[in-house]
């Protein structure tokens, strides 16, 4: 598992590696980058990521070739009119994801986007979001024939300024601009930003996606741009009907969810921040009771208004299946980490898997893997192999922070 001192260690490259970041210096400077250019940026980010991601494609452990789960992870996208990779005029990076998602070699099962699918400003109009929401969609769903899943992100709801019945996103303008775009058959209860969808795995079994949604309200109340705002209604839909409906032992279950959630590691969890409206443990014990298939009962407060609490009321011990990881983003960098463990539960503790910024001009300022607004560093996504066999997470990258991770992670979810 990664840990901070990993994060902030610089690892050694391969001279093939070196070789491709040389290019990158002669091309940082320009201001304009042909189609041609573009094309030869992601052909080498691919060759990468394949001599990488190939090996851990297939298990043939057993003395019979499998083929492994895989994913093309992607998050903070940013599409707007000033973002580097994902400006609205030829949101690249957005392209170049979807094009590794349907590669002929890699065979990505599904495709993920965690939100902050747009960027806004104190000025940005309820049409500008929308404008920027749909130019992602458009973008992600076109020519792309891989299941791909979008969760929502606190930049979506455009609620920087307070004029929100001017200014914001509704829950109806998300799932119209959003999440009825998507190109696979989906379970929600009605026509909510939060769902779940069955996929074959091939190597046996069902891997069920559960997507949250952080800016869930049925009336513009609290902040989305600064709250991950979870409804009691998403509550009892994930309790009763995501982790129960059609389960069979044969389920493995991944949450995407784009806020962090609170790190076993108490170095890491300053940095990581508590944005959750409601109690931020009231996902992970939901999750641990669900890994344990045991019961909760507990009320979890909210933290601007005291007086009202989310409350729970669950047992999962005739309840099959088991919960492989959490897919997020939000702290425009890679990281994964152990989510705080509950319930004096033997059980290993969640894994969360966070995504790299797609846009290059939303770096973070902290993150030590290197960007740029032209050249190989300018766009990232993660890529897994999981392996529900052996209950292996197999992860790698396309992009910037392939230069920094410049080998195979390997993350035990069991």
């Amino acid at each position: 598992m990664a840990t901070m001192n990993r994060f902030l260690c610089v690892l050694s490259m391969s001279m093939s590696l070196i070789l491709i970041v040389g290019l990158i210096t002669g091309c940082s400077k320009q201001s304009i980058v042909t189609e041609e250019k573009l094309i030869e940026y992601y052909e080498l980010n691919r060759q990468n990521s394949l001599r990488l991601f190939t090996p851990v494609m297939y298990n043939n452990s057993e003395g019979e070739i499998e083929e492994l789960f895989k994913l093309v992870h992607i998050s903070d996208a940013h599409v707007s009119t000033w973002s580097h990779g994902n400006h609205i005029q030829n949101p690249s990076n957005i392209k170049e994801a979807v094009r590794f998602a349907n590669d002929a070699v890699a065979k990505i099962n599904v495709m993920v986007a965690t939100g902050d699918h747009i960027s806004n400003l104190f000025t940005t109009t309820h049409d500008e979001a929308i404008r920027f929401l749909n130019n992602f969609t458009n973008t992600l769903y076109r020519n792309n024939y891989t299941p791909t899943f979008t969760s929502t992100g606190n930049h979506d709801a455009n609620m920087l300024n307070s004029n929100y019945e001017v200014y914001a996103l509704s829950k109806s303008d998300l799932y119209t601009h959003l999440t009825s775009k998507i190109n696979h058959k989906i379970y929600s209860d009605g026509h909510e930003n939060y769902y779940y969808a069955d996929l074959e795995n091939p190597m046996g079994g069902v891997i069920r996606i559960i997507v949250l949604d952080v800016t869930d309200q049925e009336k513009f109340v609290y902040s989305a741009q600064h709250n991950a705002i979870i409804s009691q209604k998403q509550i009892n839909w994930l309790c009763h009907t995501a982790l129960k409906s059609n389960m069979t032992a044969r389920h493995s279950v991944i949450i995407l969810i784009h806020h962090p959630l609170p790190a076993e590691d108490e170095e890491l969890e300053t940095l990581i921040h508590n944005h959750f409206l409601y109690d931020w443990n009231m996902i992970p014990e939901i999750i641990e009771a669900f890994r344990t298939k045991q019961a909760l009962t507990k009320k979890y407060r909210n933290k601007l208004h005291v007086s009202d609490s989310i409350s729970v009321n669950v047992s999962f011990d005739k309840s099959p299946g088991e919960f492989i990881c959490y897919m997020g983003g939000h702290l425009h960098t890679y990281l994964d980490y152990e989510v705080r463990s509950f319930n004096n539960s033997t059980l290993p503790n969640q894994i969360m898997l966070i995504a790299n910024n797609m846009s290059s001009s939303e770096r973070n300022s902290s993150s030590q893997i290197e960007r740029s607004n032209v050249g190989l560093n300018n766009n990232t996504f993660n890529l897994y192999a999981i392996d529900t066999k052996k209950k292996i997470i197999y992860v790698t990258f396309f992009g910037a922070t392939s230069f920094y991770y410049p080998q195979i992670l390997m993350l035990q979810y069991m």
